[in-house]
């Protein structure tokens, strides 16, 4: 008896395609996947998946240069009829059927429609919308180009220009004595921002953190003034914050500087800036907690330990862990390159990336909790590192690329960029996370003496390093945040020779 081993060798390849390339990929997203059918006069293989009930089948044959019975059968057992290999003649064998015929380099994007119909996009509170144009500084010390861009705007006549430059890219008209108030307020701001982060350099410790702060300040009042939706004066501003800044502190109850609270008010400029930003302050509280125990009462998300707001700076890390136990509030991002090179041609609405968190502290649900577009998360199996990996799916149905999704944070403190977890309010932005801790910080310094005494040289000086390299982090880090978000810009910044 004579044996076909030219069948049984292409039959052989035709296994190990299903397997690299549908039945892994399968198991390594959540999917149990078998080849359930072999079909040697067909050349042909039949591959089931399941996840959380549900299943699909999907055929691959050999060639797509096979008789039309064959495609008849399995147009009546699977969904989809991929080829291993390009389509040659399709319509002279494919005739007659109703599933669809495409390469197996396809199928990879097949299963992500398969995930999002099982977990559909998720509620998204992240507006992303894109920056208007670029800015590129190269300079020995990038901080000193983004400050001559932000001290250009302490000009009215330039302040004018971009004023006038962000209604025309957004639509609305803007009226000559409109123009006139907020350039005017921009201007003010930015020199008064100016000259605090300037004095802070040279200033005592306790003096650095009142000029960050009011120079934060300072900037966010210049970033409301310069949108085509923000106030229309420096006197609305400063109305804003004529019921304070928002704010408050409640001492800690255990007696350790990381209990230190501060708690968000319905009234002050906190709360219109975060509003601005486009986050809900319905929940703001009115009323300001005074102890710890009024706290129990108070929701979830409308106050913040000082602990958990330098938990949020990803650009301190190990130095926050040899201080605090506690888990970090973010994560480092990156493609996922498996995903990548499955994907590689073909656009798809939703990519797979890697979350990492080095401490390997944090939990699905911690990370689900947010509104940002990501789903499927799941936890990597251990690869003997410290860090924990979670792959994600993230949907970007309106943006080419994943990361456009998301409200990333990058820094010339690391490599990357990072997630921020909310702490207090929902608020994922950095800069204003920075302004809620600044304005502890500054709440210390000049009502709380006896605690900042115990930081600068007491018992609580194993916190010292810690405030010093924040503050040291904000000086480089906020004003190209605020130069970005003033001018509705990206901001690329870098020295020579780098890229």
């Amino acid at each position: 008896m004579i044996t076909d081993t030219g069948s049984a060798l292409r039959m052989d390849i035709l296994e190990k395609a299903a397997e690299q390339q549908i039945v892994k990929p399968l198991r390594s997203y959540g999917w149990s996947a078998d080849i359930t059918s072999r079909q040697v006069p067909g050349e042909f293989l039949i591959v089931s998946a399941v996840k959380q009930g549900h299943e699909h089948k999907v055929a691959l044959m050999y060639s797509s240069a096979t008789d039309n019975l064959h495609y008849k059968y399995l147009d009546k057992q699977v969904e989809h009829i991929f080829t291993n290999g390009e389509l040659y003649m399709i319509d002279s064998f494919a005739f007659g059927i109703n599933c669809k015929v495409s390469p197996i380099s396809e199928f990879f994007p097949l299963m992500i429609d398969w995930s999002r119909a099982l977990s559909p996009p998720a509620e998204v509170s992240v507006n992303n919308r894109p920056r208007q144009g670029i800015i590129r500084i190269t300079a020995e010390k990038p901080i000193d180009g983004i400050w001559a861009h932000l001290n250009q705007l302490a000009s009215t006549s330039l302040a004018k220009k971009l004023i006038t430059r962000r209604y025309l890219e957004s639509g609305v008209e803007l009226q000559e004595a409109l123009l006139e108030s907020k350039a005017a307020g921009v201007a003010f701001s930015v020199r008064s921002a100016a000259d605090y982060f300037k004095s802070a350099a040279n200033e005592s410790l306790n003096k650095r953190v009142l000029s960050l702060y009011y120079g934060s300040l300072a900037l966010a009042f210049a970033e409301m003034l310069s949108a085509p939706y923000g106030p229309s004066d420096l006197d609305e501003v400063e109305g804003m914050t004529k019921n304070g800044h928002g704010l408050y502190t409640v001492p800690s109850g255990t007696d350790d500087f990381g209990g230190l609270t501060v708690g968000l008010l319905a009234t002050g400029f906190f709360p219109r800036w975060v509003s601005f930003l486009g986050h809900d302050v319905s929940n703001f509280p009115r009323k300001k907690a005074t102890t710890t125990s009024d706290l129990n009462s108070y929701t979830t998300g409308t106050f913040a330990s000082i602990e958990q707001l330098f938990s949020t700076l990803p650009e301190l890390g190990s130095l926050y862990h040899d201080v605090y136990e506690s888990e970090p509030s973010w994560v480092n991002t990156a493609f996922d390159s498996g995903a990548g090179y499955q994907l590689r041609n073909h656009h798809t609405s939703s990519s797979y990336i890697n979350l990492i968190d080095p401490s390997s502290k944090l939990s699905i649900d911690r990370l689900s909790s947010n509104k940002w577009a990501i789903s499927e998360i799941e936890r990597k199996h251990d690869n003997g590192s410290k860090e924990a990996i979670f792959r994600v799916r993230v949907d970007h149905d309106n943006f080419e690329h994943w990361h456009q999704a998301l409200p990333l944070h990058q820094s010339p403190f690391f490599e990357g960029s990072a997630l921020i977890l909310p702490v207090l309010g929902g608020v994922f932005e950095y800069r204003a996370v920075s302004l809620s801790l600044l304005y502890a910080l500054s709440i210390l310094v000049r009502y709380m003496p006896s605690a900042w005494r115990r930081v600068e040289g007491g018992d609580w000086d194993e916190h010292l390093t810690l405030v010093k390299m924040t503050l040291d982090i904000f000086e480089r880090v906020l004003p190209e945040q605020f130069l970005e978000s003033i001018t509705d810009q990206r901001i690329y910044s870098k020295v020579p020779g780098t890229f």
